[in-house]
């Protein structure tokens, strides 16, 4: 039996990577949130996305031989500090390694980042575990509901205008309260926003009664709403109902889009049902784990 290696990959196996990751990810058991299940959607982030780390500096690999048996790697926001844990993926004959492939990837971390997060499948126990063994602290139970293009009518909506500059410390306000522990902050949505990621607002009173924050991959015929909240002074009004709408409707009208999901706390039971009456159903469900850094120096 071959001998485990472990090592840093080149920027040329970003594919083999990637298909390897949309082998697993595909699986509850060993589901990672934050990652795509299309080989072609992987490939597109691991080239495009991991910008303040780069791929082949961001992520440890084991090879059996010449067999690709695990993949570990983080995706850094050096800015605020932070990094979201990409795994670890490992064959059902490497589960014991996942310890040992966590730490070496801890070792490649750059010192700047005070926070790591993790954001696994409810099934998936060997990362779960990690979380634990690791001093990770759970911070939420998230629910992933799901959308088919023919379950939304697309004519009953009225369409809602994207958040004005004006409005965005509003935007970001009430999102760091109504979300104080998830993986995106006011101020990082906001800089994620361009021709495929909007947030729409809702308007009232001269000020800002709600938004929704949503995401589209034409390319790869995928979308998510991320988030969305109702100041508590416009609540009971049918807002969220209208912002749900007007995201659902921008989202089917790329042309390809078939499905689309989103993640709420899986306690707001208020929340999912507004979603299912609107036609999702739930798909998964993830565990939100954040561990806070020692400086390094």
């Amino acid at each position: 039996m071959n001998e485990t290696v472990f090592v840093f990959p080149s920027r040329d196996a970003i594919e083999e990577v990637a298909i390897f990751i949309s082998t697993f990810n595909g699986q509850a058991q060993s589901h990672i949130g934050y990652c795509g299940r299309q080989k072609e959607e992987i490939v597109s982030s691991l080239k495009n996305d991991f910008t303040d780390i780069p791929f082949e500096k961001a992520f440890v690999v084991a090879y059996e031989g010449e067999t690709l048996v695990g993949v570990l790697g983080f995706d850094a926001d050096i800015e605020q500090g932070s990094a979201e844990v990409w795994g670890p993926f490992l064959t059902d004959n490497q589960k014991e390694q996942g310890p040992l492939l966590f730490k070496k990837m801890l070792s490649i971390l750059p010192s700047v980042v005070e926070k790591l997060s993790m954001f696994p499948n409810k099934e998936n126990k060997m990362v779960t575990s990690i979380a634990v063994d690791f001093n990770f602290s759970k911070q939420s139970e998230q629910a992933i509901l799901t959308m088919k293009r023919n379950d939304f009518n697309l004519t009953q909506v009225t369409r809602l205008p994207e958040l004005p500059v004006q409005y965005y410390s509003e935007m970001m306000r009430l999102h760091d309260l109504a979300f104080p522990d998830t993986y995106y902050s006011g101020e990082q949505i906001i800089r994620r926003l361009n021709a495929h990621r909007k947030v729409f607002a809702y308007e009232k009173e001269d000020c800002l009664a709600g938004y929704i924050y949503t995401e589209v991959e034409p390319e790869f015929s995928e979308a998510s709403i991320e988030f969305f909240a109702v100041d508590e002074r416009f609540r009971g009004n049918g807002i969220g109902a209208d912002l749900l709408r007007s995201a659902i409707a921008w989202i089917f009208s790329f042309k390809g889009m078939e499905e689309l999901q989103l993640c709420v706390n899986a306690t707001n039971n208020h929340a999912i049902k507004l979603y299912q009456k609107s036609g999702f159903n739930l798909a998964d469900e993830l565990l939100f784990f954040e561990k806070k850094l020692k400086v390094r120096v």
